[in-house]
C-alpha cells in the first residue's frame, strides 16, 4: 500500500514539475512575441516581455533539472531559450577582452545619464547629491554628454559655482518638455566639446517626455546624436511603497493596486510605441551616422527596442559590454532599460555602466571611433 502512495506521489510531483515547466516555456514565447507586435495592437504582450528575465531564469532551472534527471525533456525549455538566443545576447553578454580601436586618436568619448532632476525631491537624503553628480561628470569628462531627466532652476545658487560653469560653457543644446515661470525648467541636455552644428527637438502630444537631437562636427565629419527620454510610467510614491510591501494588505487593497500599476504601465507601453516609431522616421531621415542612447524606459525584449535597432543600429553594450547590462537601480538588478544604440559607420569600444547610485538609473559610457572606411584624418 505504501509502496503504491509513495508510486503515486512520485507521478503527481513529476506531472506537476512538467506543468510548471510547460507554463513557463509559454509564458518565454510571449515574451518574445511583445517584441514584435506593437502595445497599440495588443498591449498585454508588453507584459510579458517586461518579465522575461524570470521566465529565461525559470526555464534555464527547468533545463539543467531535466538534464540532471536524464530526461529529454529538457528540450522544451532549451529550444524555447534557443529560438530567443537574440533577446539573449541583447541581456547577458560575457566578454573577457576587449577590443581596441584602430585609431585611437580619431576617437572620442560618450556618457549617457539619467540624473532624476538632480535629486530635486530629495529621493535620496543627501543634500550633496548634486554636487556629487557634477563631481563625477567633471571628473568622467567625456567628450559627449547626453543627460536626461535634466533640471534648471533661475534662483539655484549652485547656478553660479564653479562646476556648474565648467559643465556649461561647453557647447549645449537643451530643451524643456515643461516649464514653470522660467524657475523650474524640466527637459534634456546634450554638451559637448566638439562644436554643435545643427539642432532640433522631437516633441511627444500627450506627454512631458522629450527627445532632441544634436548635429555635432567631429573633425571633418558629423554625427547625429539623438537624446531620449521616452515615455516614463510615472509611478507615484503610493505605488512605490505598495510594491515594497506586496503582499503586506488585504485582498481588495492588493487588487487596487496592483490594477493602478497595470494600468500606468499599459499607458506607458502605448504611447513609447508612438514615440518610437517618431523616432524611428528622424532617424531614418538623418543625412549623418547617429548615436540614439538615452532612458527608453523599455527593456531589450520590448517593441521600443526592436524597432530602433531595425534602423540598423548597433547595441554599444552588446558590442563591447559585459554583465547584466541592469541600468535601473533596484532591489532585483536585472533591468536594463537605458541605451548607447550607434550606426553601424561608428565602433563602440569599452562600454561600462559605473554603479553609482546616485539617481535610480546607473550612467553608460562608451568610446567611439569611426570605422576605417569612415576615417579621417585628425585636425592639427
Amino acid at each position: 500500500m505504501w509502496s503504491a502512495i509513495s508510486l503515486w506521489m512520485k507521478v503527481l510531483f513529476h506531472n506537476t514539475i512538467l506543468l510548471v515547466n510547460i507554463i513557463f516555456v509559454i509564458l518565454l514565447l510571449l515574451s518574445y512575441l511583445s517584441a514584435i507586435v506593437s502595445p497599440q495592437d495588443f498591449w498585454l504582450l508588453s507584459f510579458f516581455g517586461l518579465a522575461y528575465p524570470f521566465f529565461l531564469f525559470a526555464n534555464i532551472f527547468f533545463a539543467f533539472y531535466w538534464a540532471l534527471k536524464r530526461r529529454l525533456l529538457l528540450l522544451w525549455s532549451l529550444i524555447a531559450i534557443l529560438v530567443g538566443f537574440n533577446h539573449l545576447g541583447n541581456t547577458f553578454q560575457l566578454r573577457f577582452s576587449q577590443k581596441q580601436p584602430a585609431n585611437p586618436k580619431n576617437s572620442f568619448t560618450f556618457l549617457s545619464y539619467n540624473v532624476r532632476l538632480f535629486n530635486l525631491y530629495r529621493w535620496i537624503d543627501d543634500e550633496t547629491v548634486k554636487q556629487q553628480i557634477y563631481n563625477f561628470l567633471l571628473g568622467e569628462d567625456p567628450d559627449v554628454m547626453c543627460i536626461q531627466e535634466y533640471f534648471y532652476s533661475t534662483d539655484d545658487p549652485f547656478n553660479h559655482s564653479r562646476d556648474y560653469r565648467r559643465l556649461h560653457n561647453r557647447y549645449s543644446h537643451i530643451a524643456y518638455s515643461s516649464s514653470n515661470n522660467a524657475d523650474f525648467n524640466f527637459g534634456i541636455a546634450t554638451f559637448s566639446r566638439y562644436p554643435i552644428v545643427n539642432k532640433g527637438v522631437i516633441q511627444f502630444t500627450n506627454s512631458s517626455n522629450i527627445s532632441i537631437y544634436t548635429d555635432i562636427a567631429i573633425n571633418n565629419d558629423t554625427i547625429r546624436v539623438f537624446n531620449n527620454h521616452l515615455q516614463s510610467v510615472q509611478f507615484t510614491q503610493d505605488n512605490f511603497n505598495f510594491l515594497d510591501s506586496l503582499g503586506k494588505h488585504d485582498r481588495r487593497s492588493n487588487i487596487e493596486g496592483l490594477m493602478d500599476i497595470g494600468a500606468r504601465l499599459k499607458t506607458a507601453f502605448v504611447r513609447r510605441s508612438r514615440q518610437v516609431e517618431i523616432i524611428a522616421g528622424h532617424i531614418a531621415e538623418s543625412p549623418h551616422p547617429v548615436i540614439v542612447t538615452g532612458d527608453f524606459n523599455d527593456t531589450p525584449v520590448s517593441y521600443t527596442y526592436r524597432i530602433l535597432r531595425r534602423q540598423g543600429l548597433e547595441d554599444a553594450f552588446v558590442r563591447s559590454g559585459s554583465g547584466i547590462g541592469n541600468t535601473y537601480v533596484a532591489k532585483i538588478p536585472l533591468f536594463r532599460i537605458d541605451y548607447i544604440l550607434h550606426s553601424r559607420d561608428l565602433e563602440s569600444f569599452y562600454f561600462d555602466s559605473p554603479r553609482i547610485e546616485l539617481s535610480d538609473h546607473y550612467p553608460l559610457k562608451c568610446e567611439f571611433s569611426f570605422r576605417s572606411d569612415m576615417s579621417v584624418p585628425q585636425q592639427e
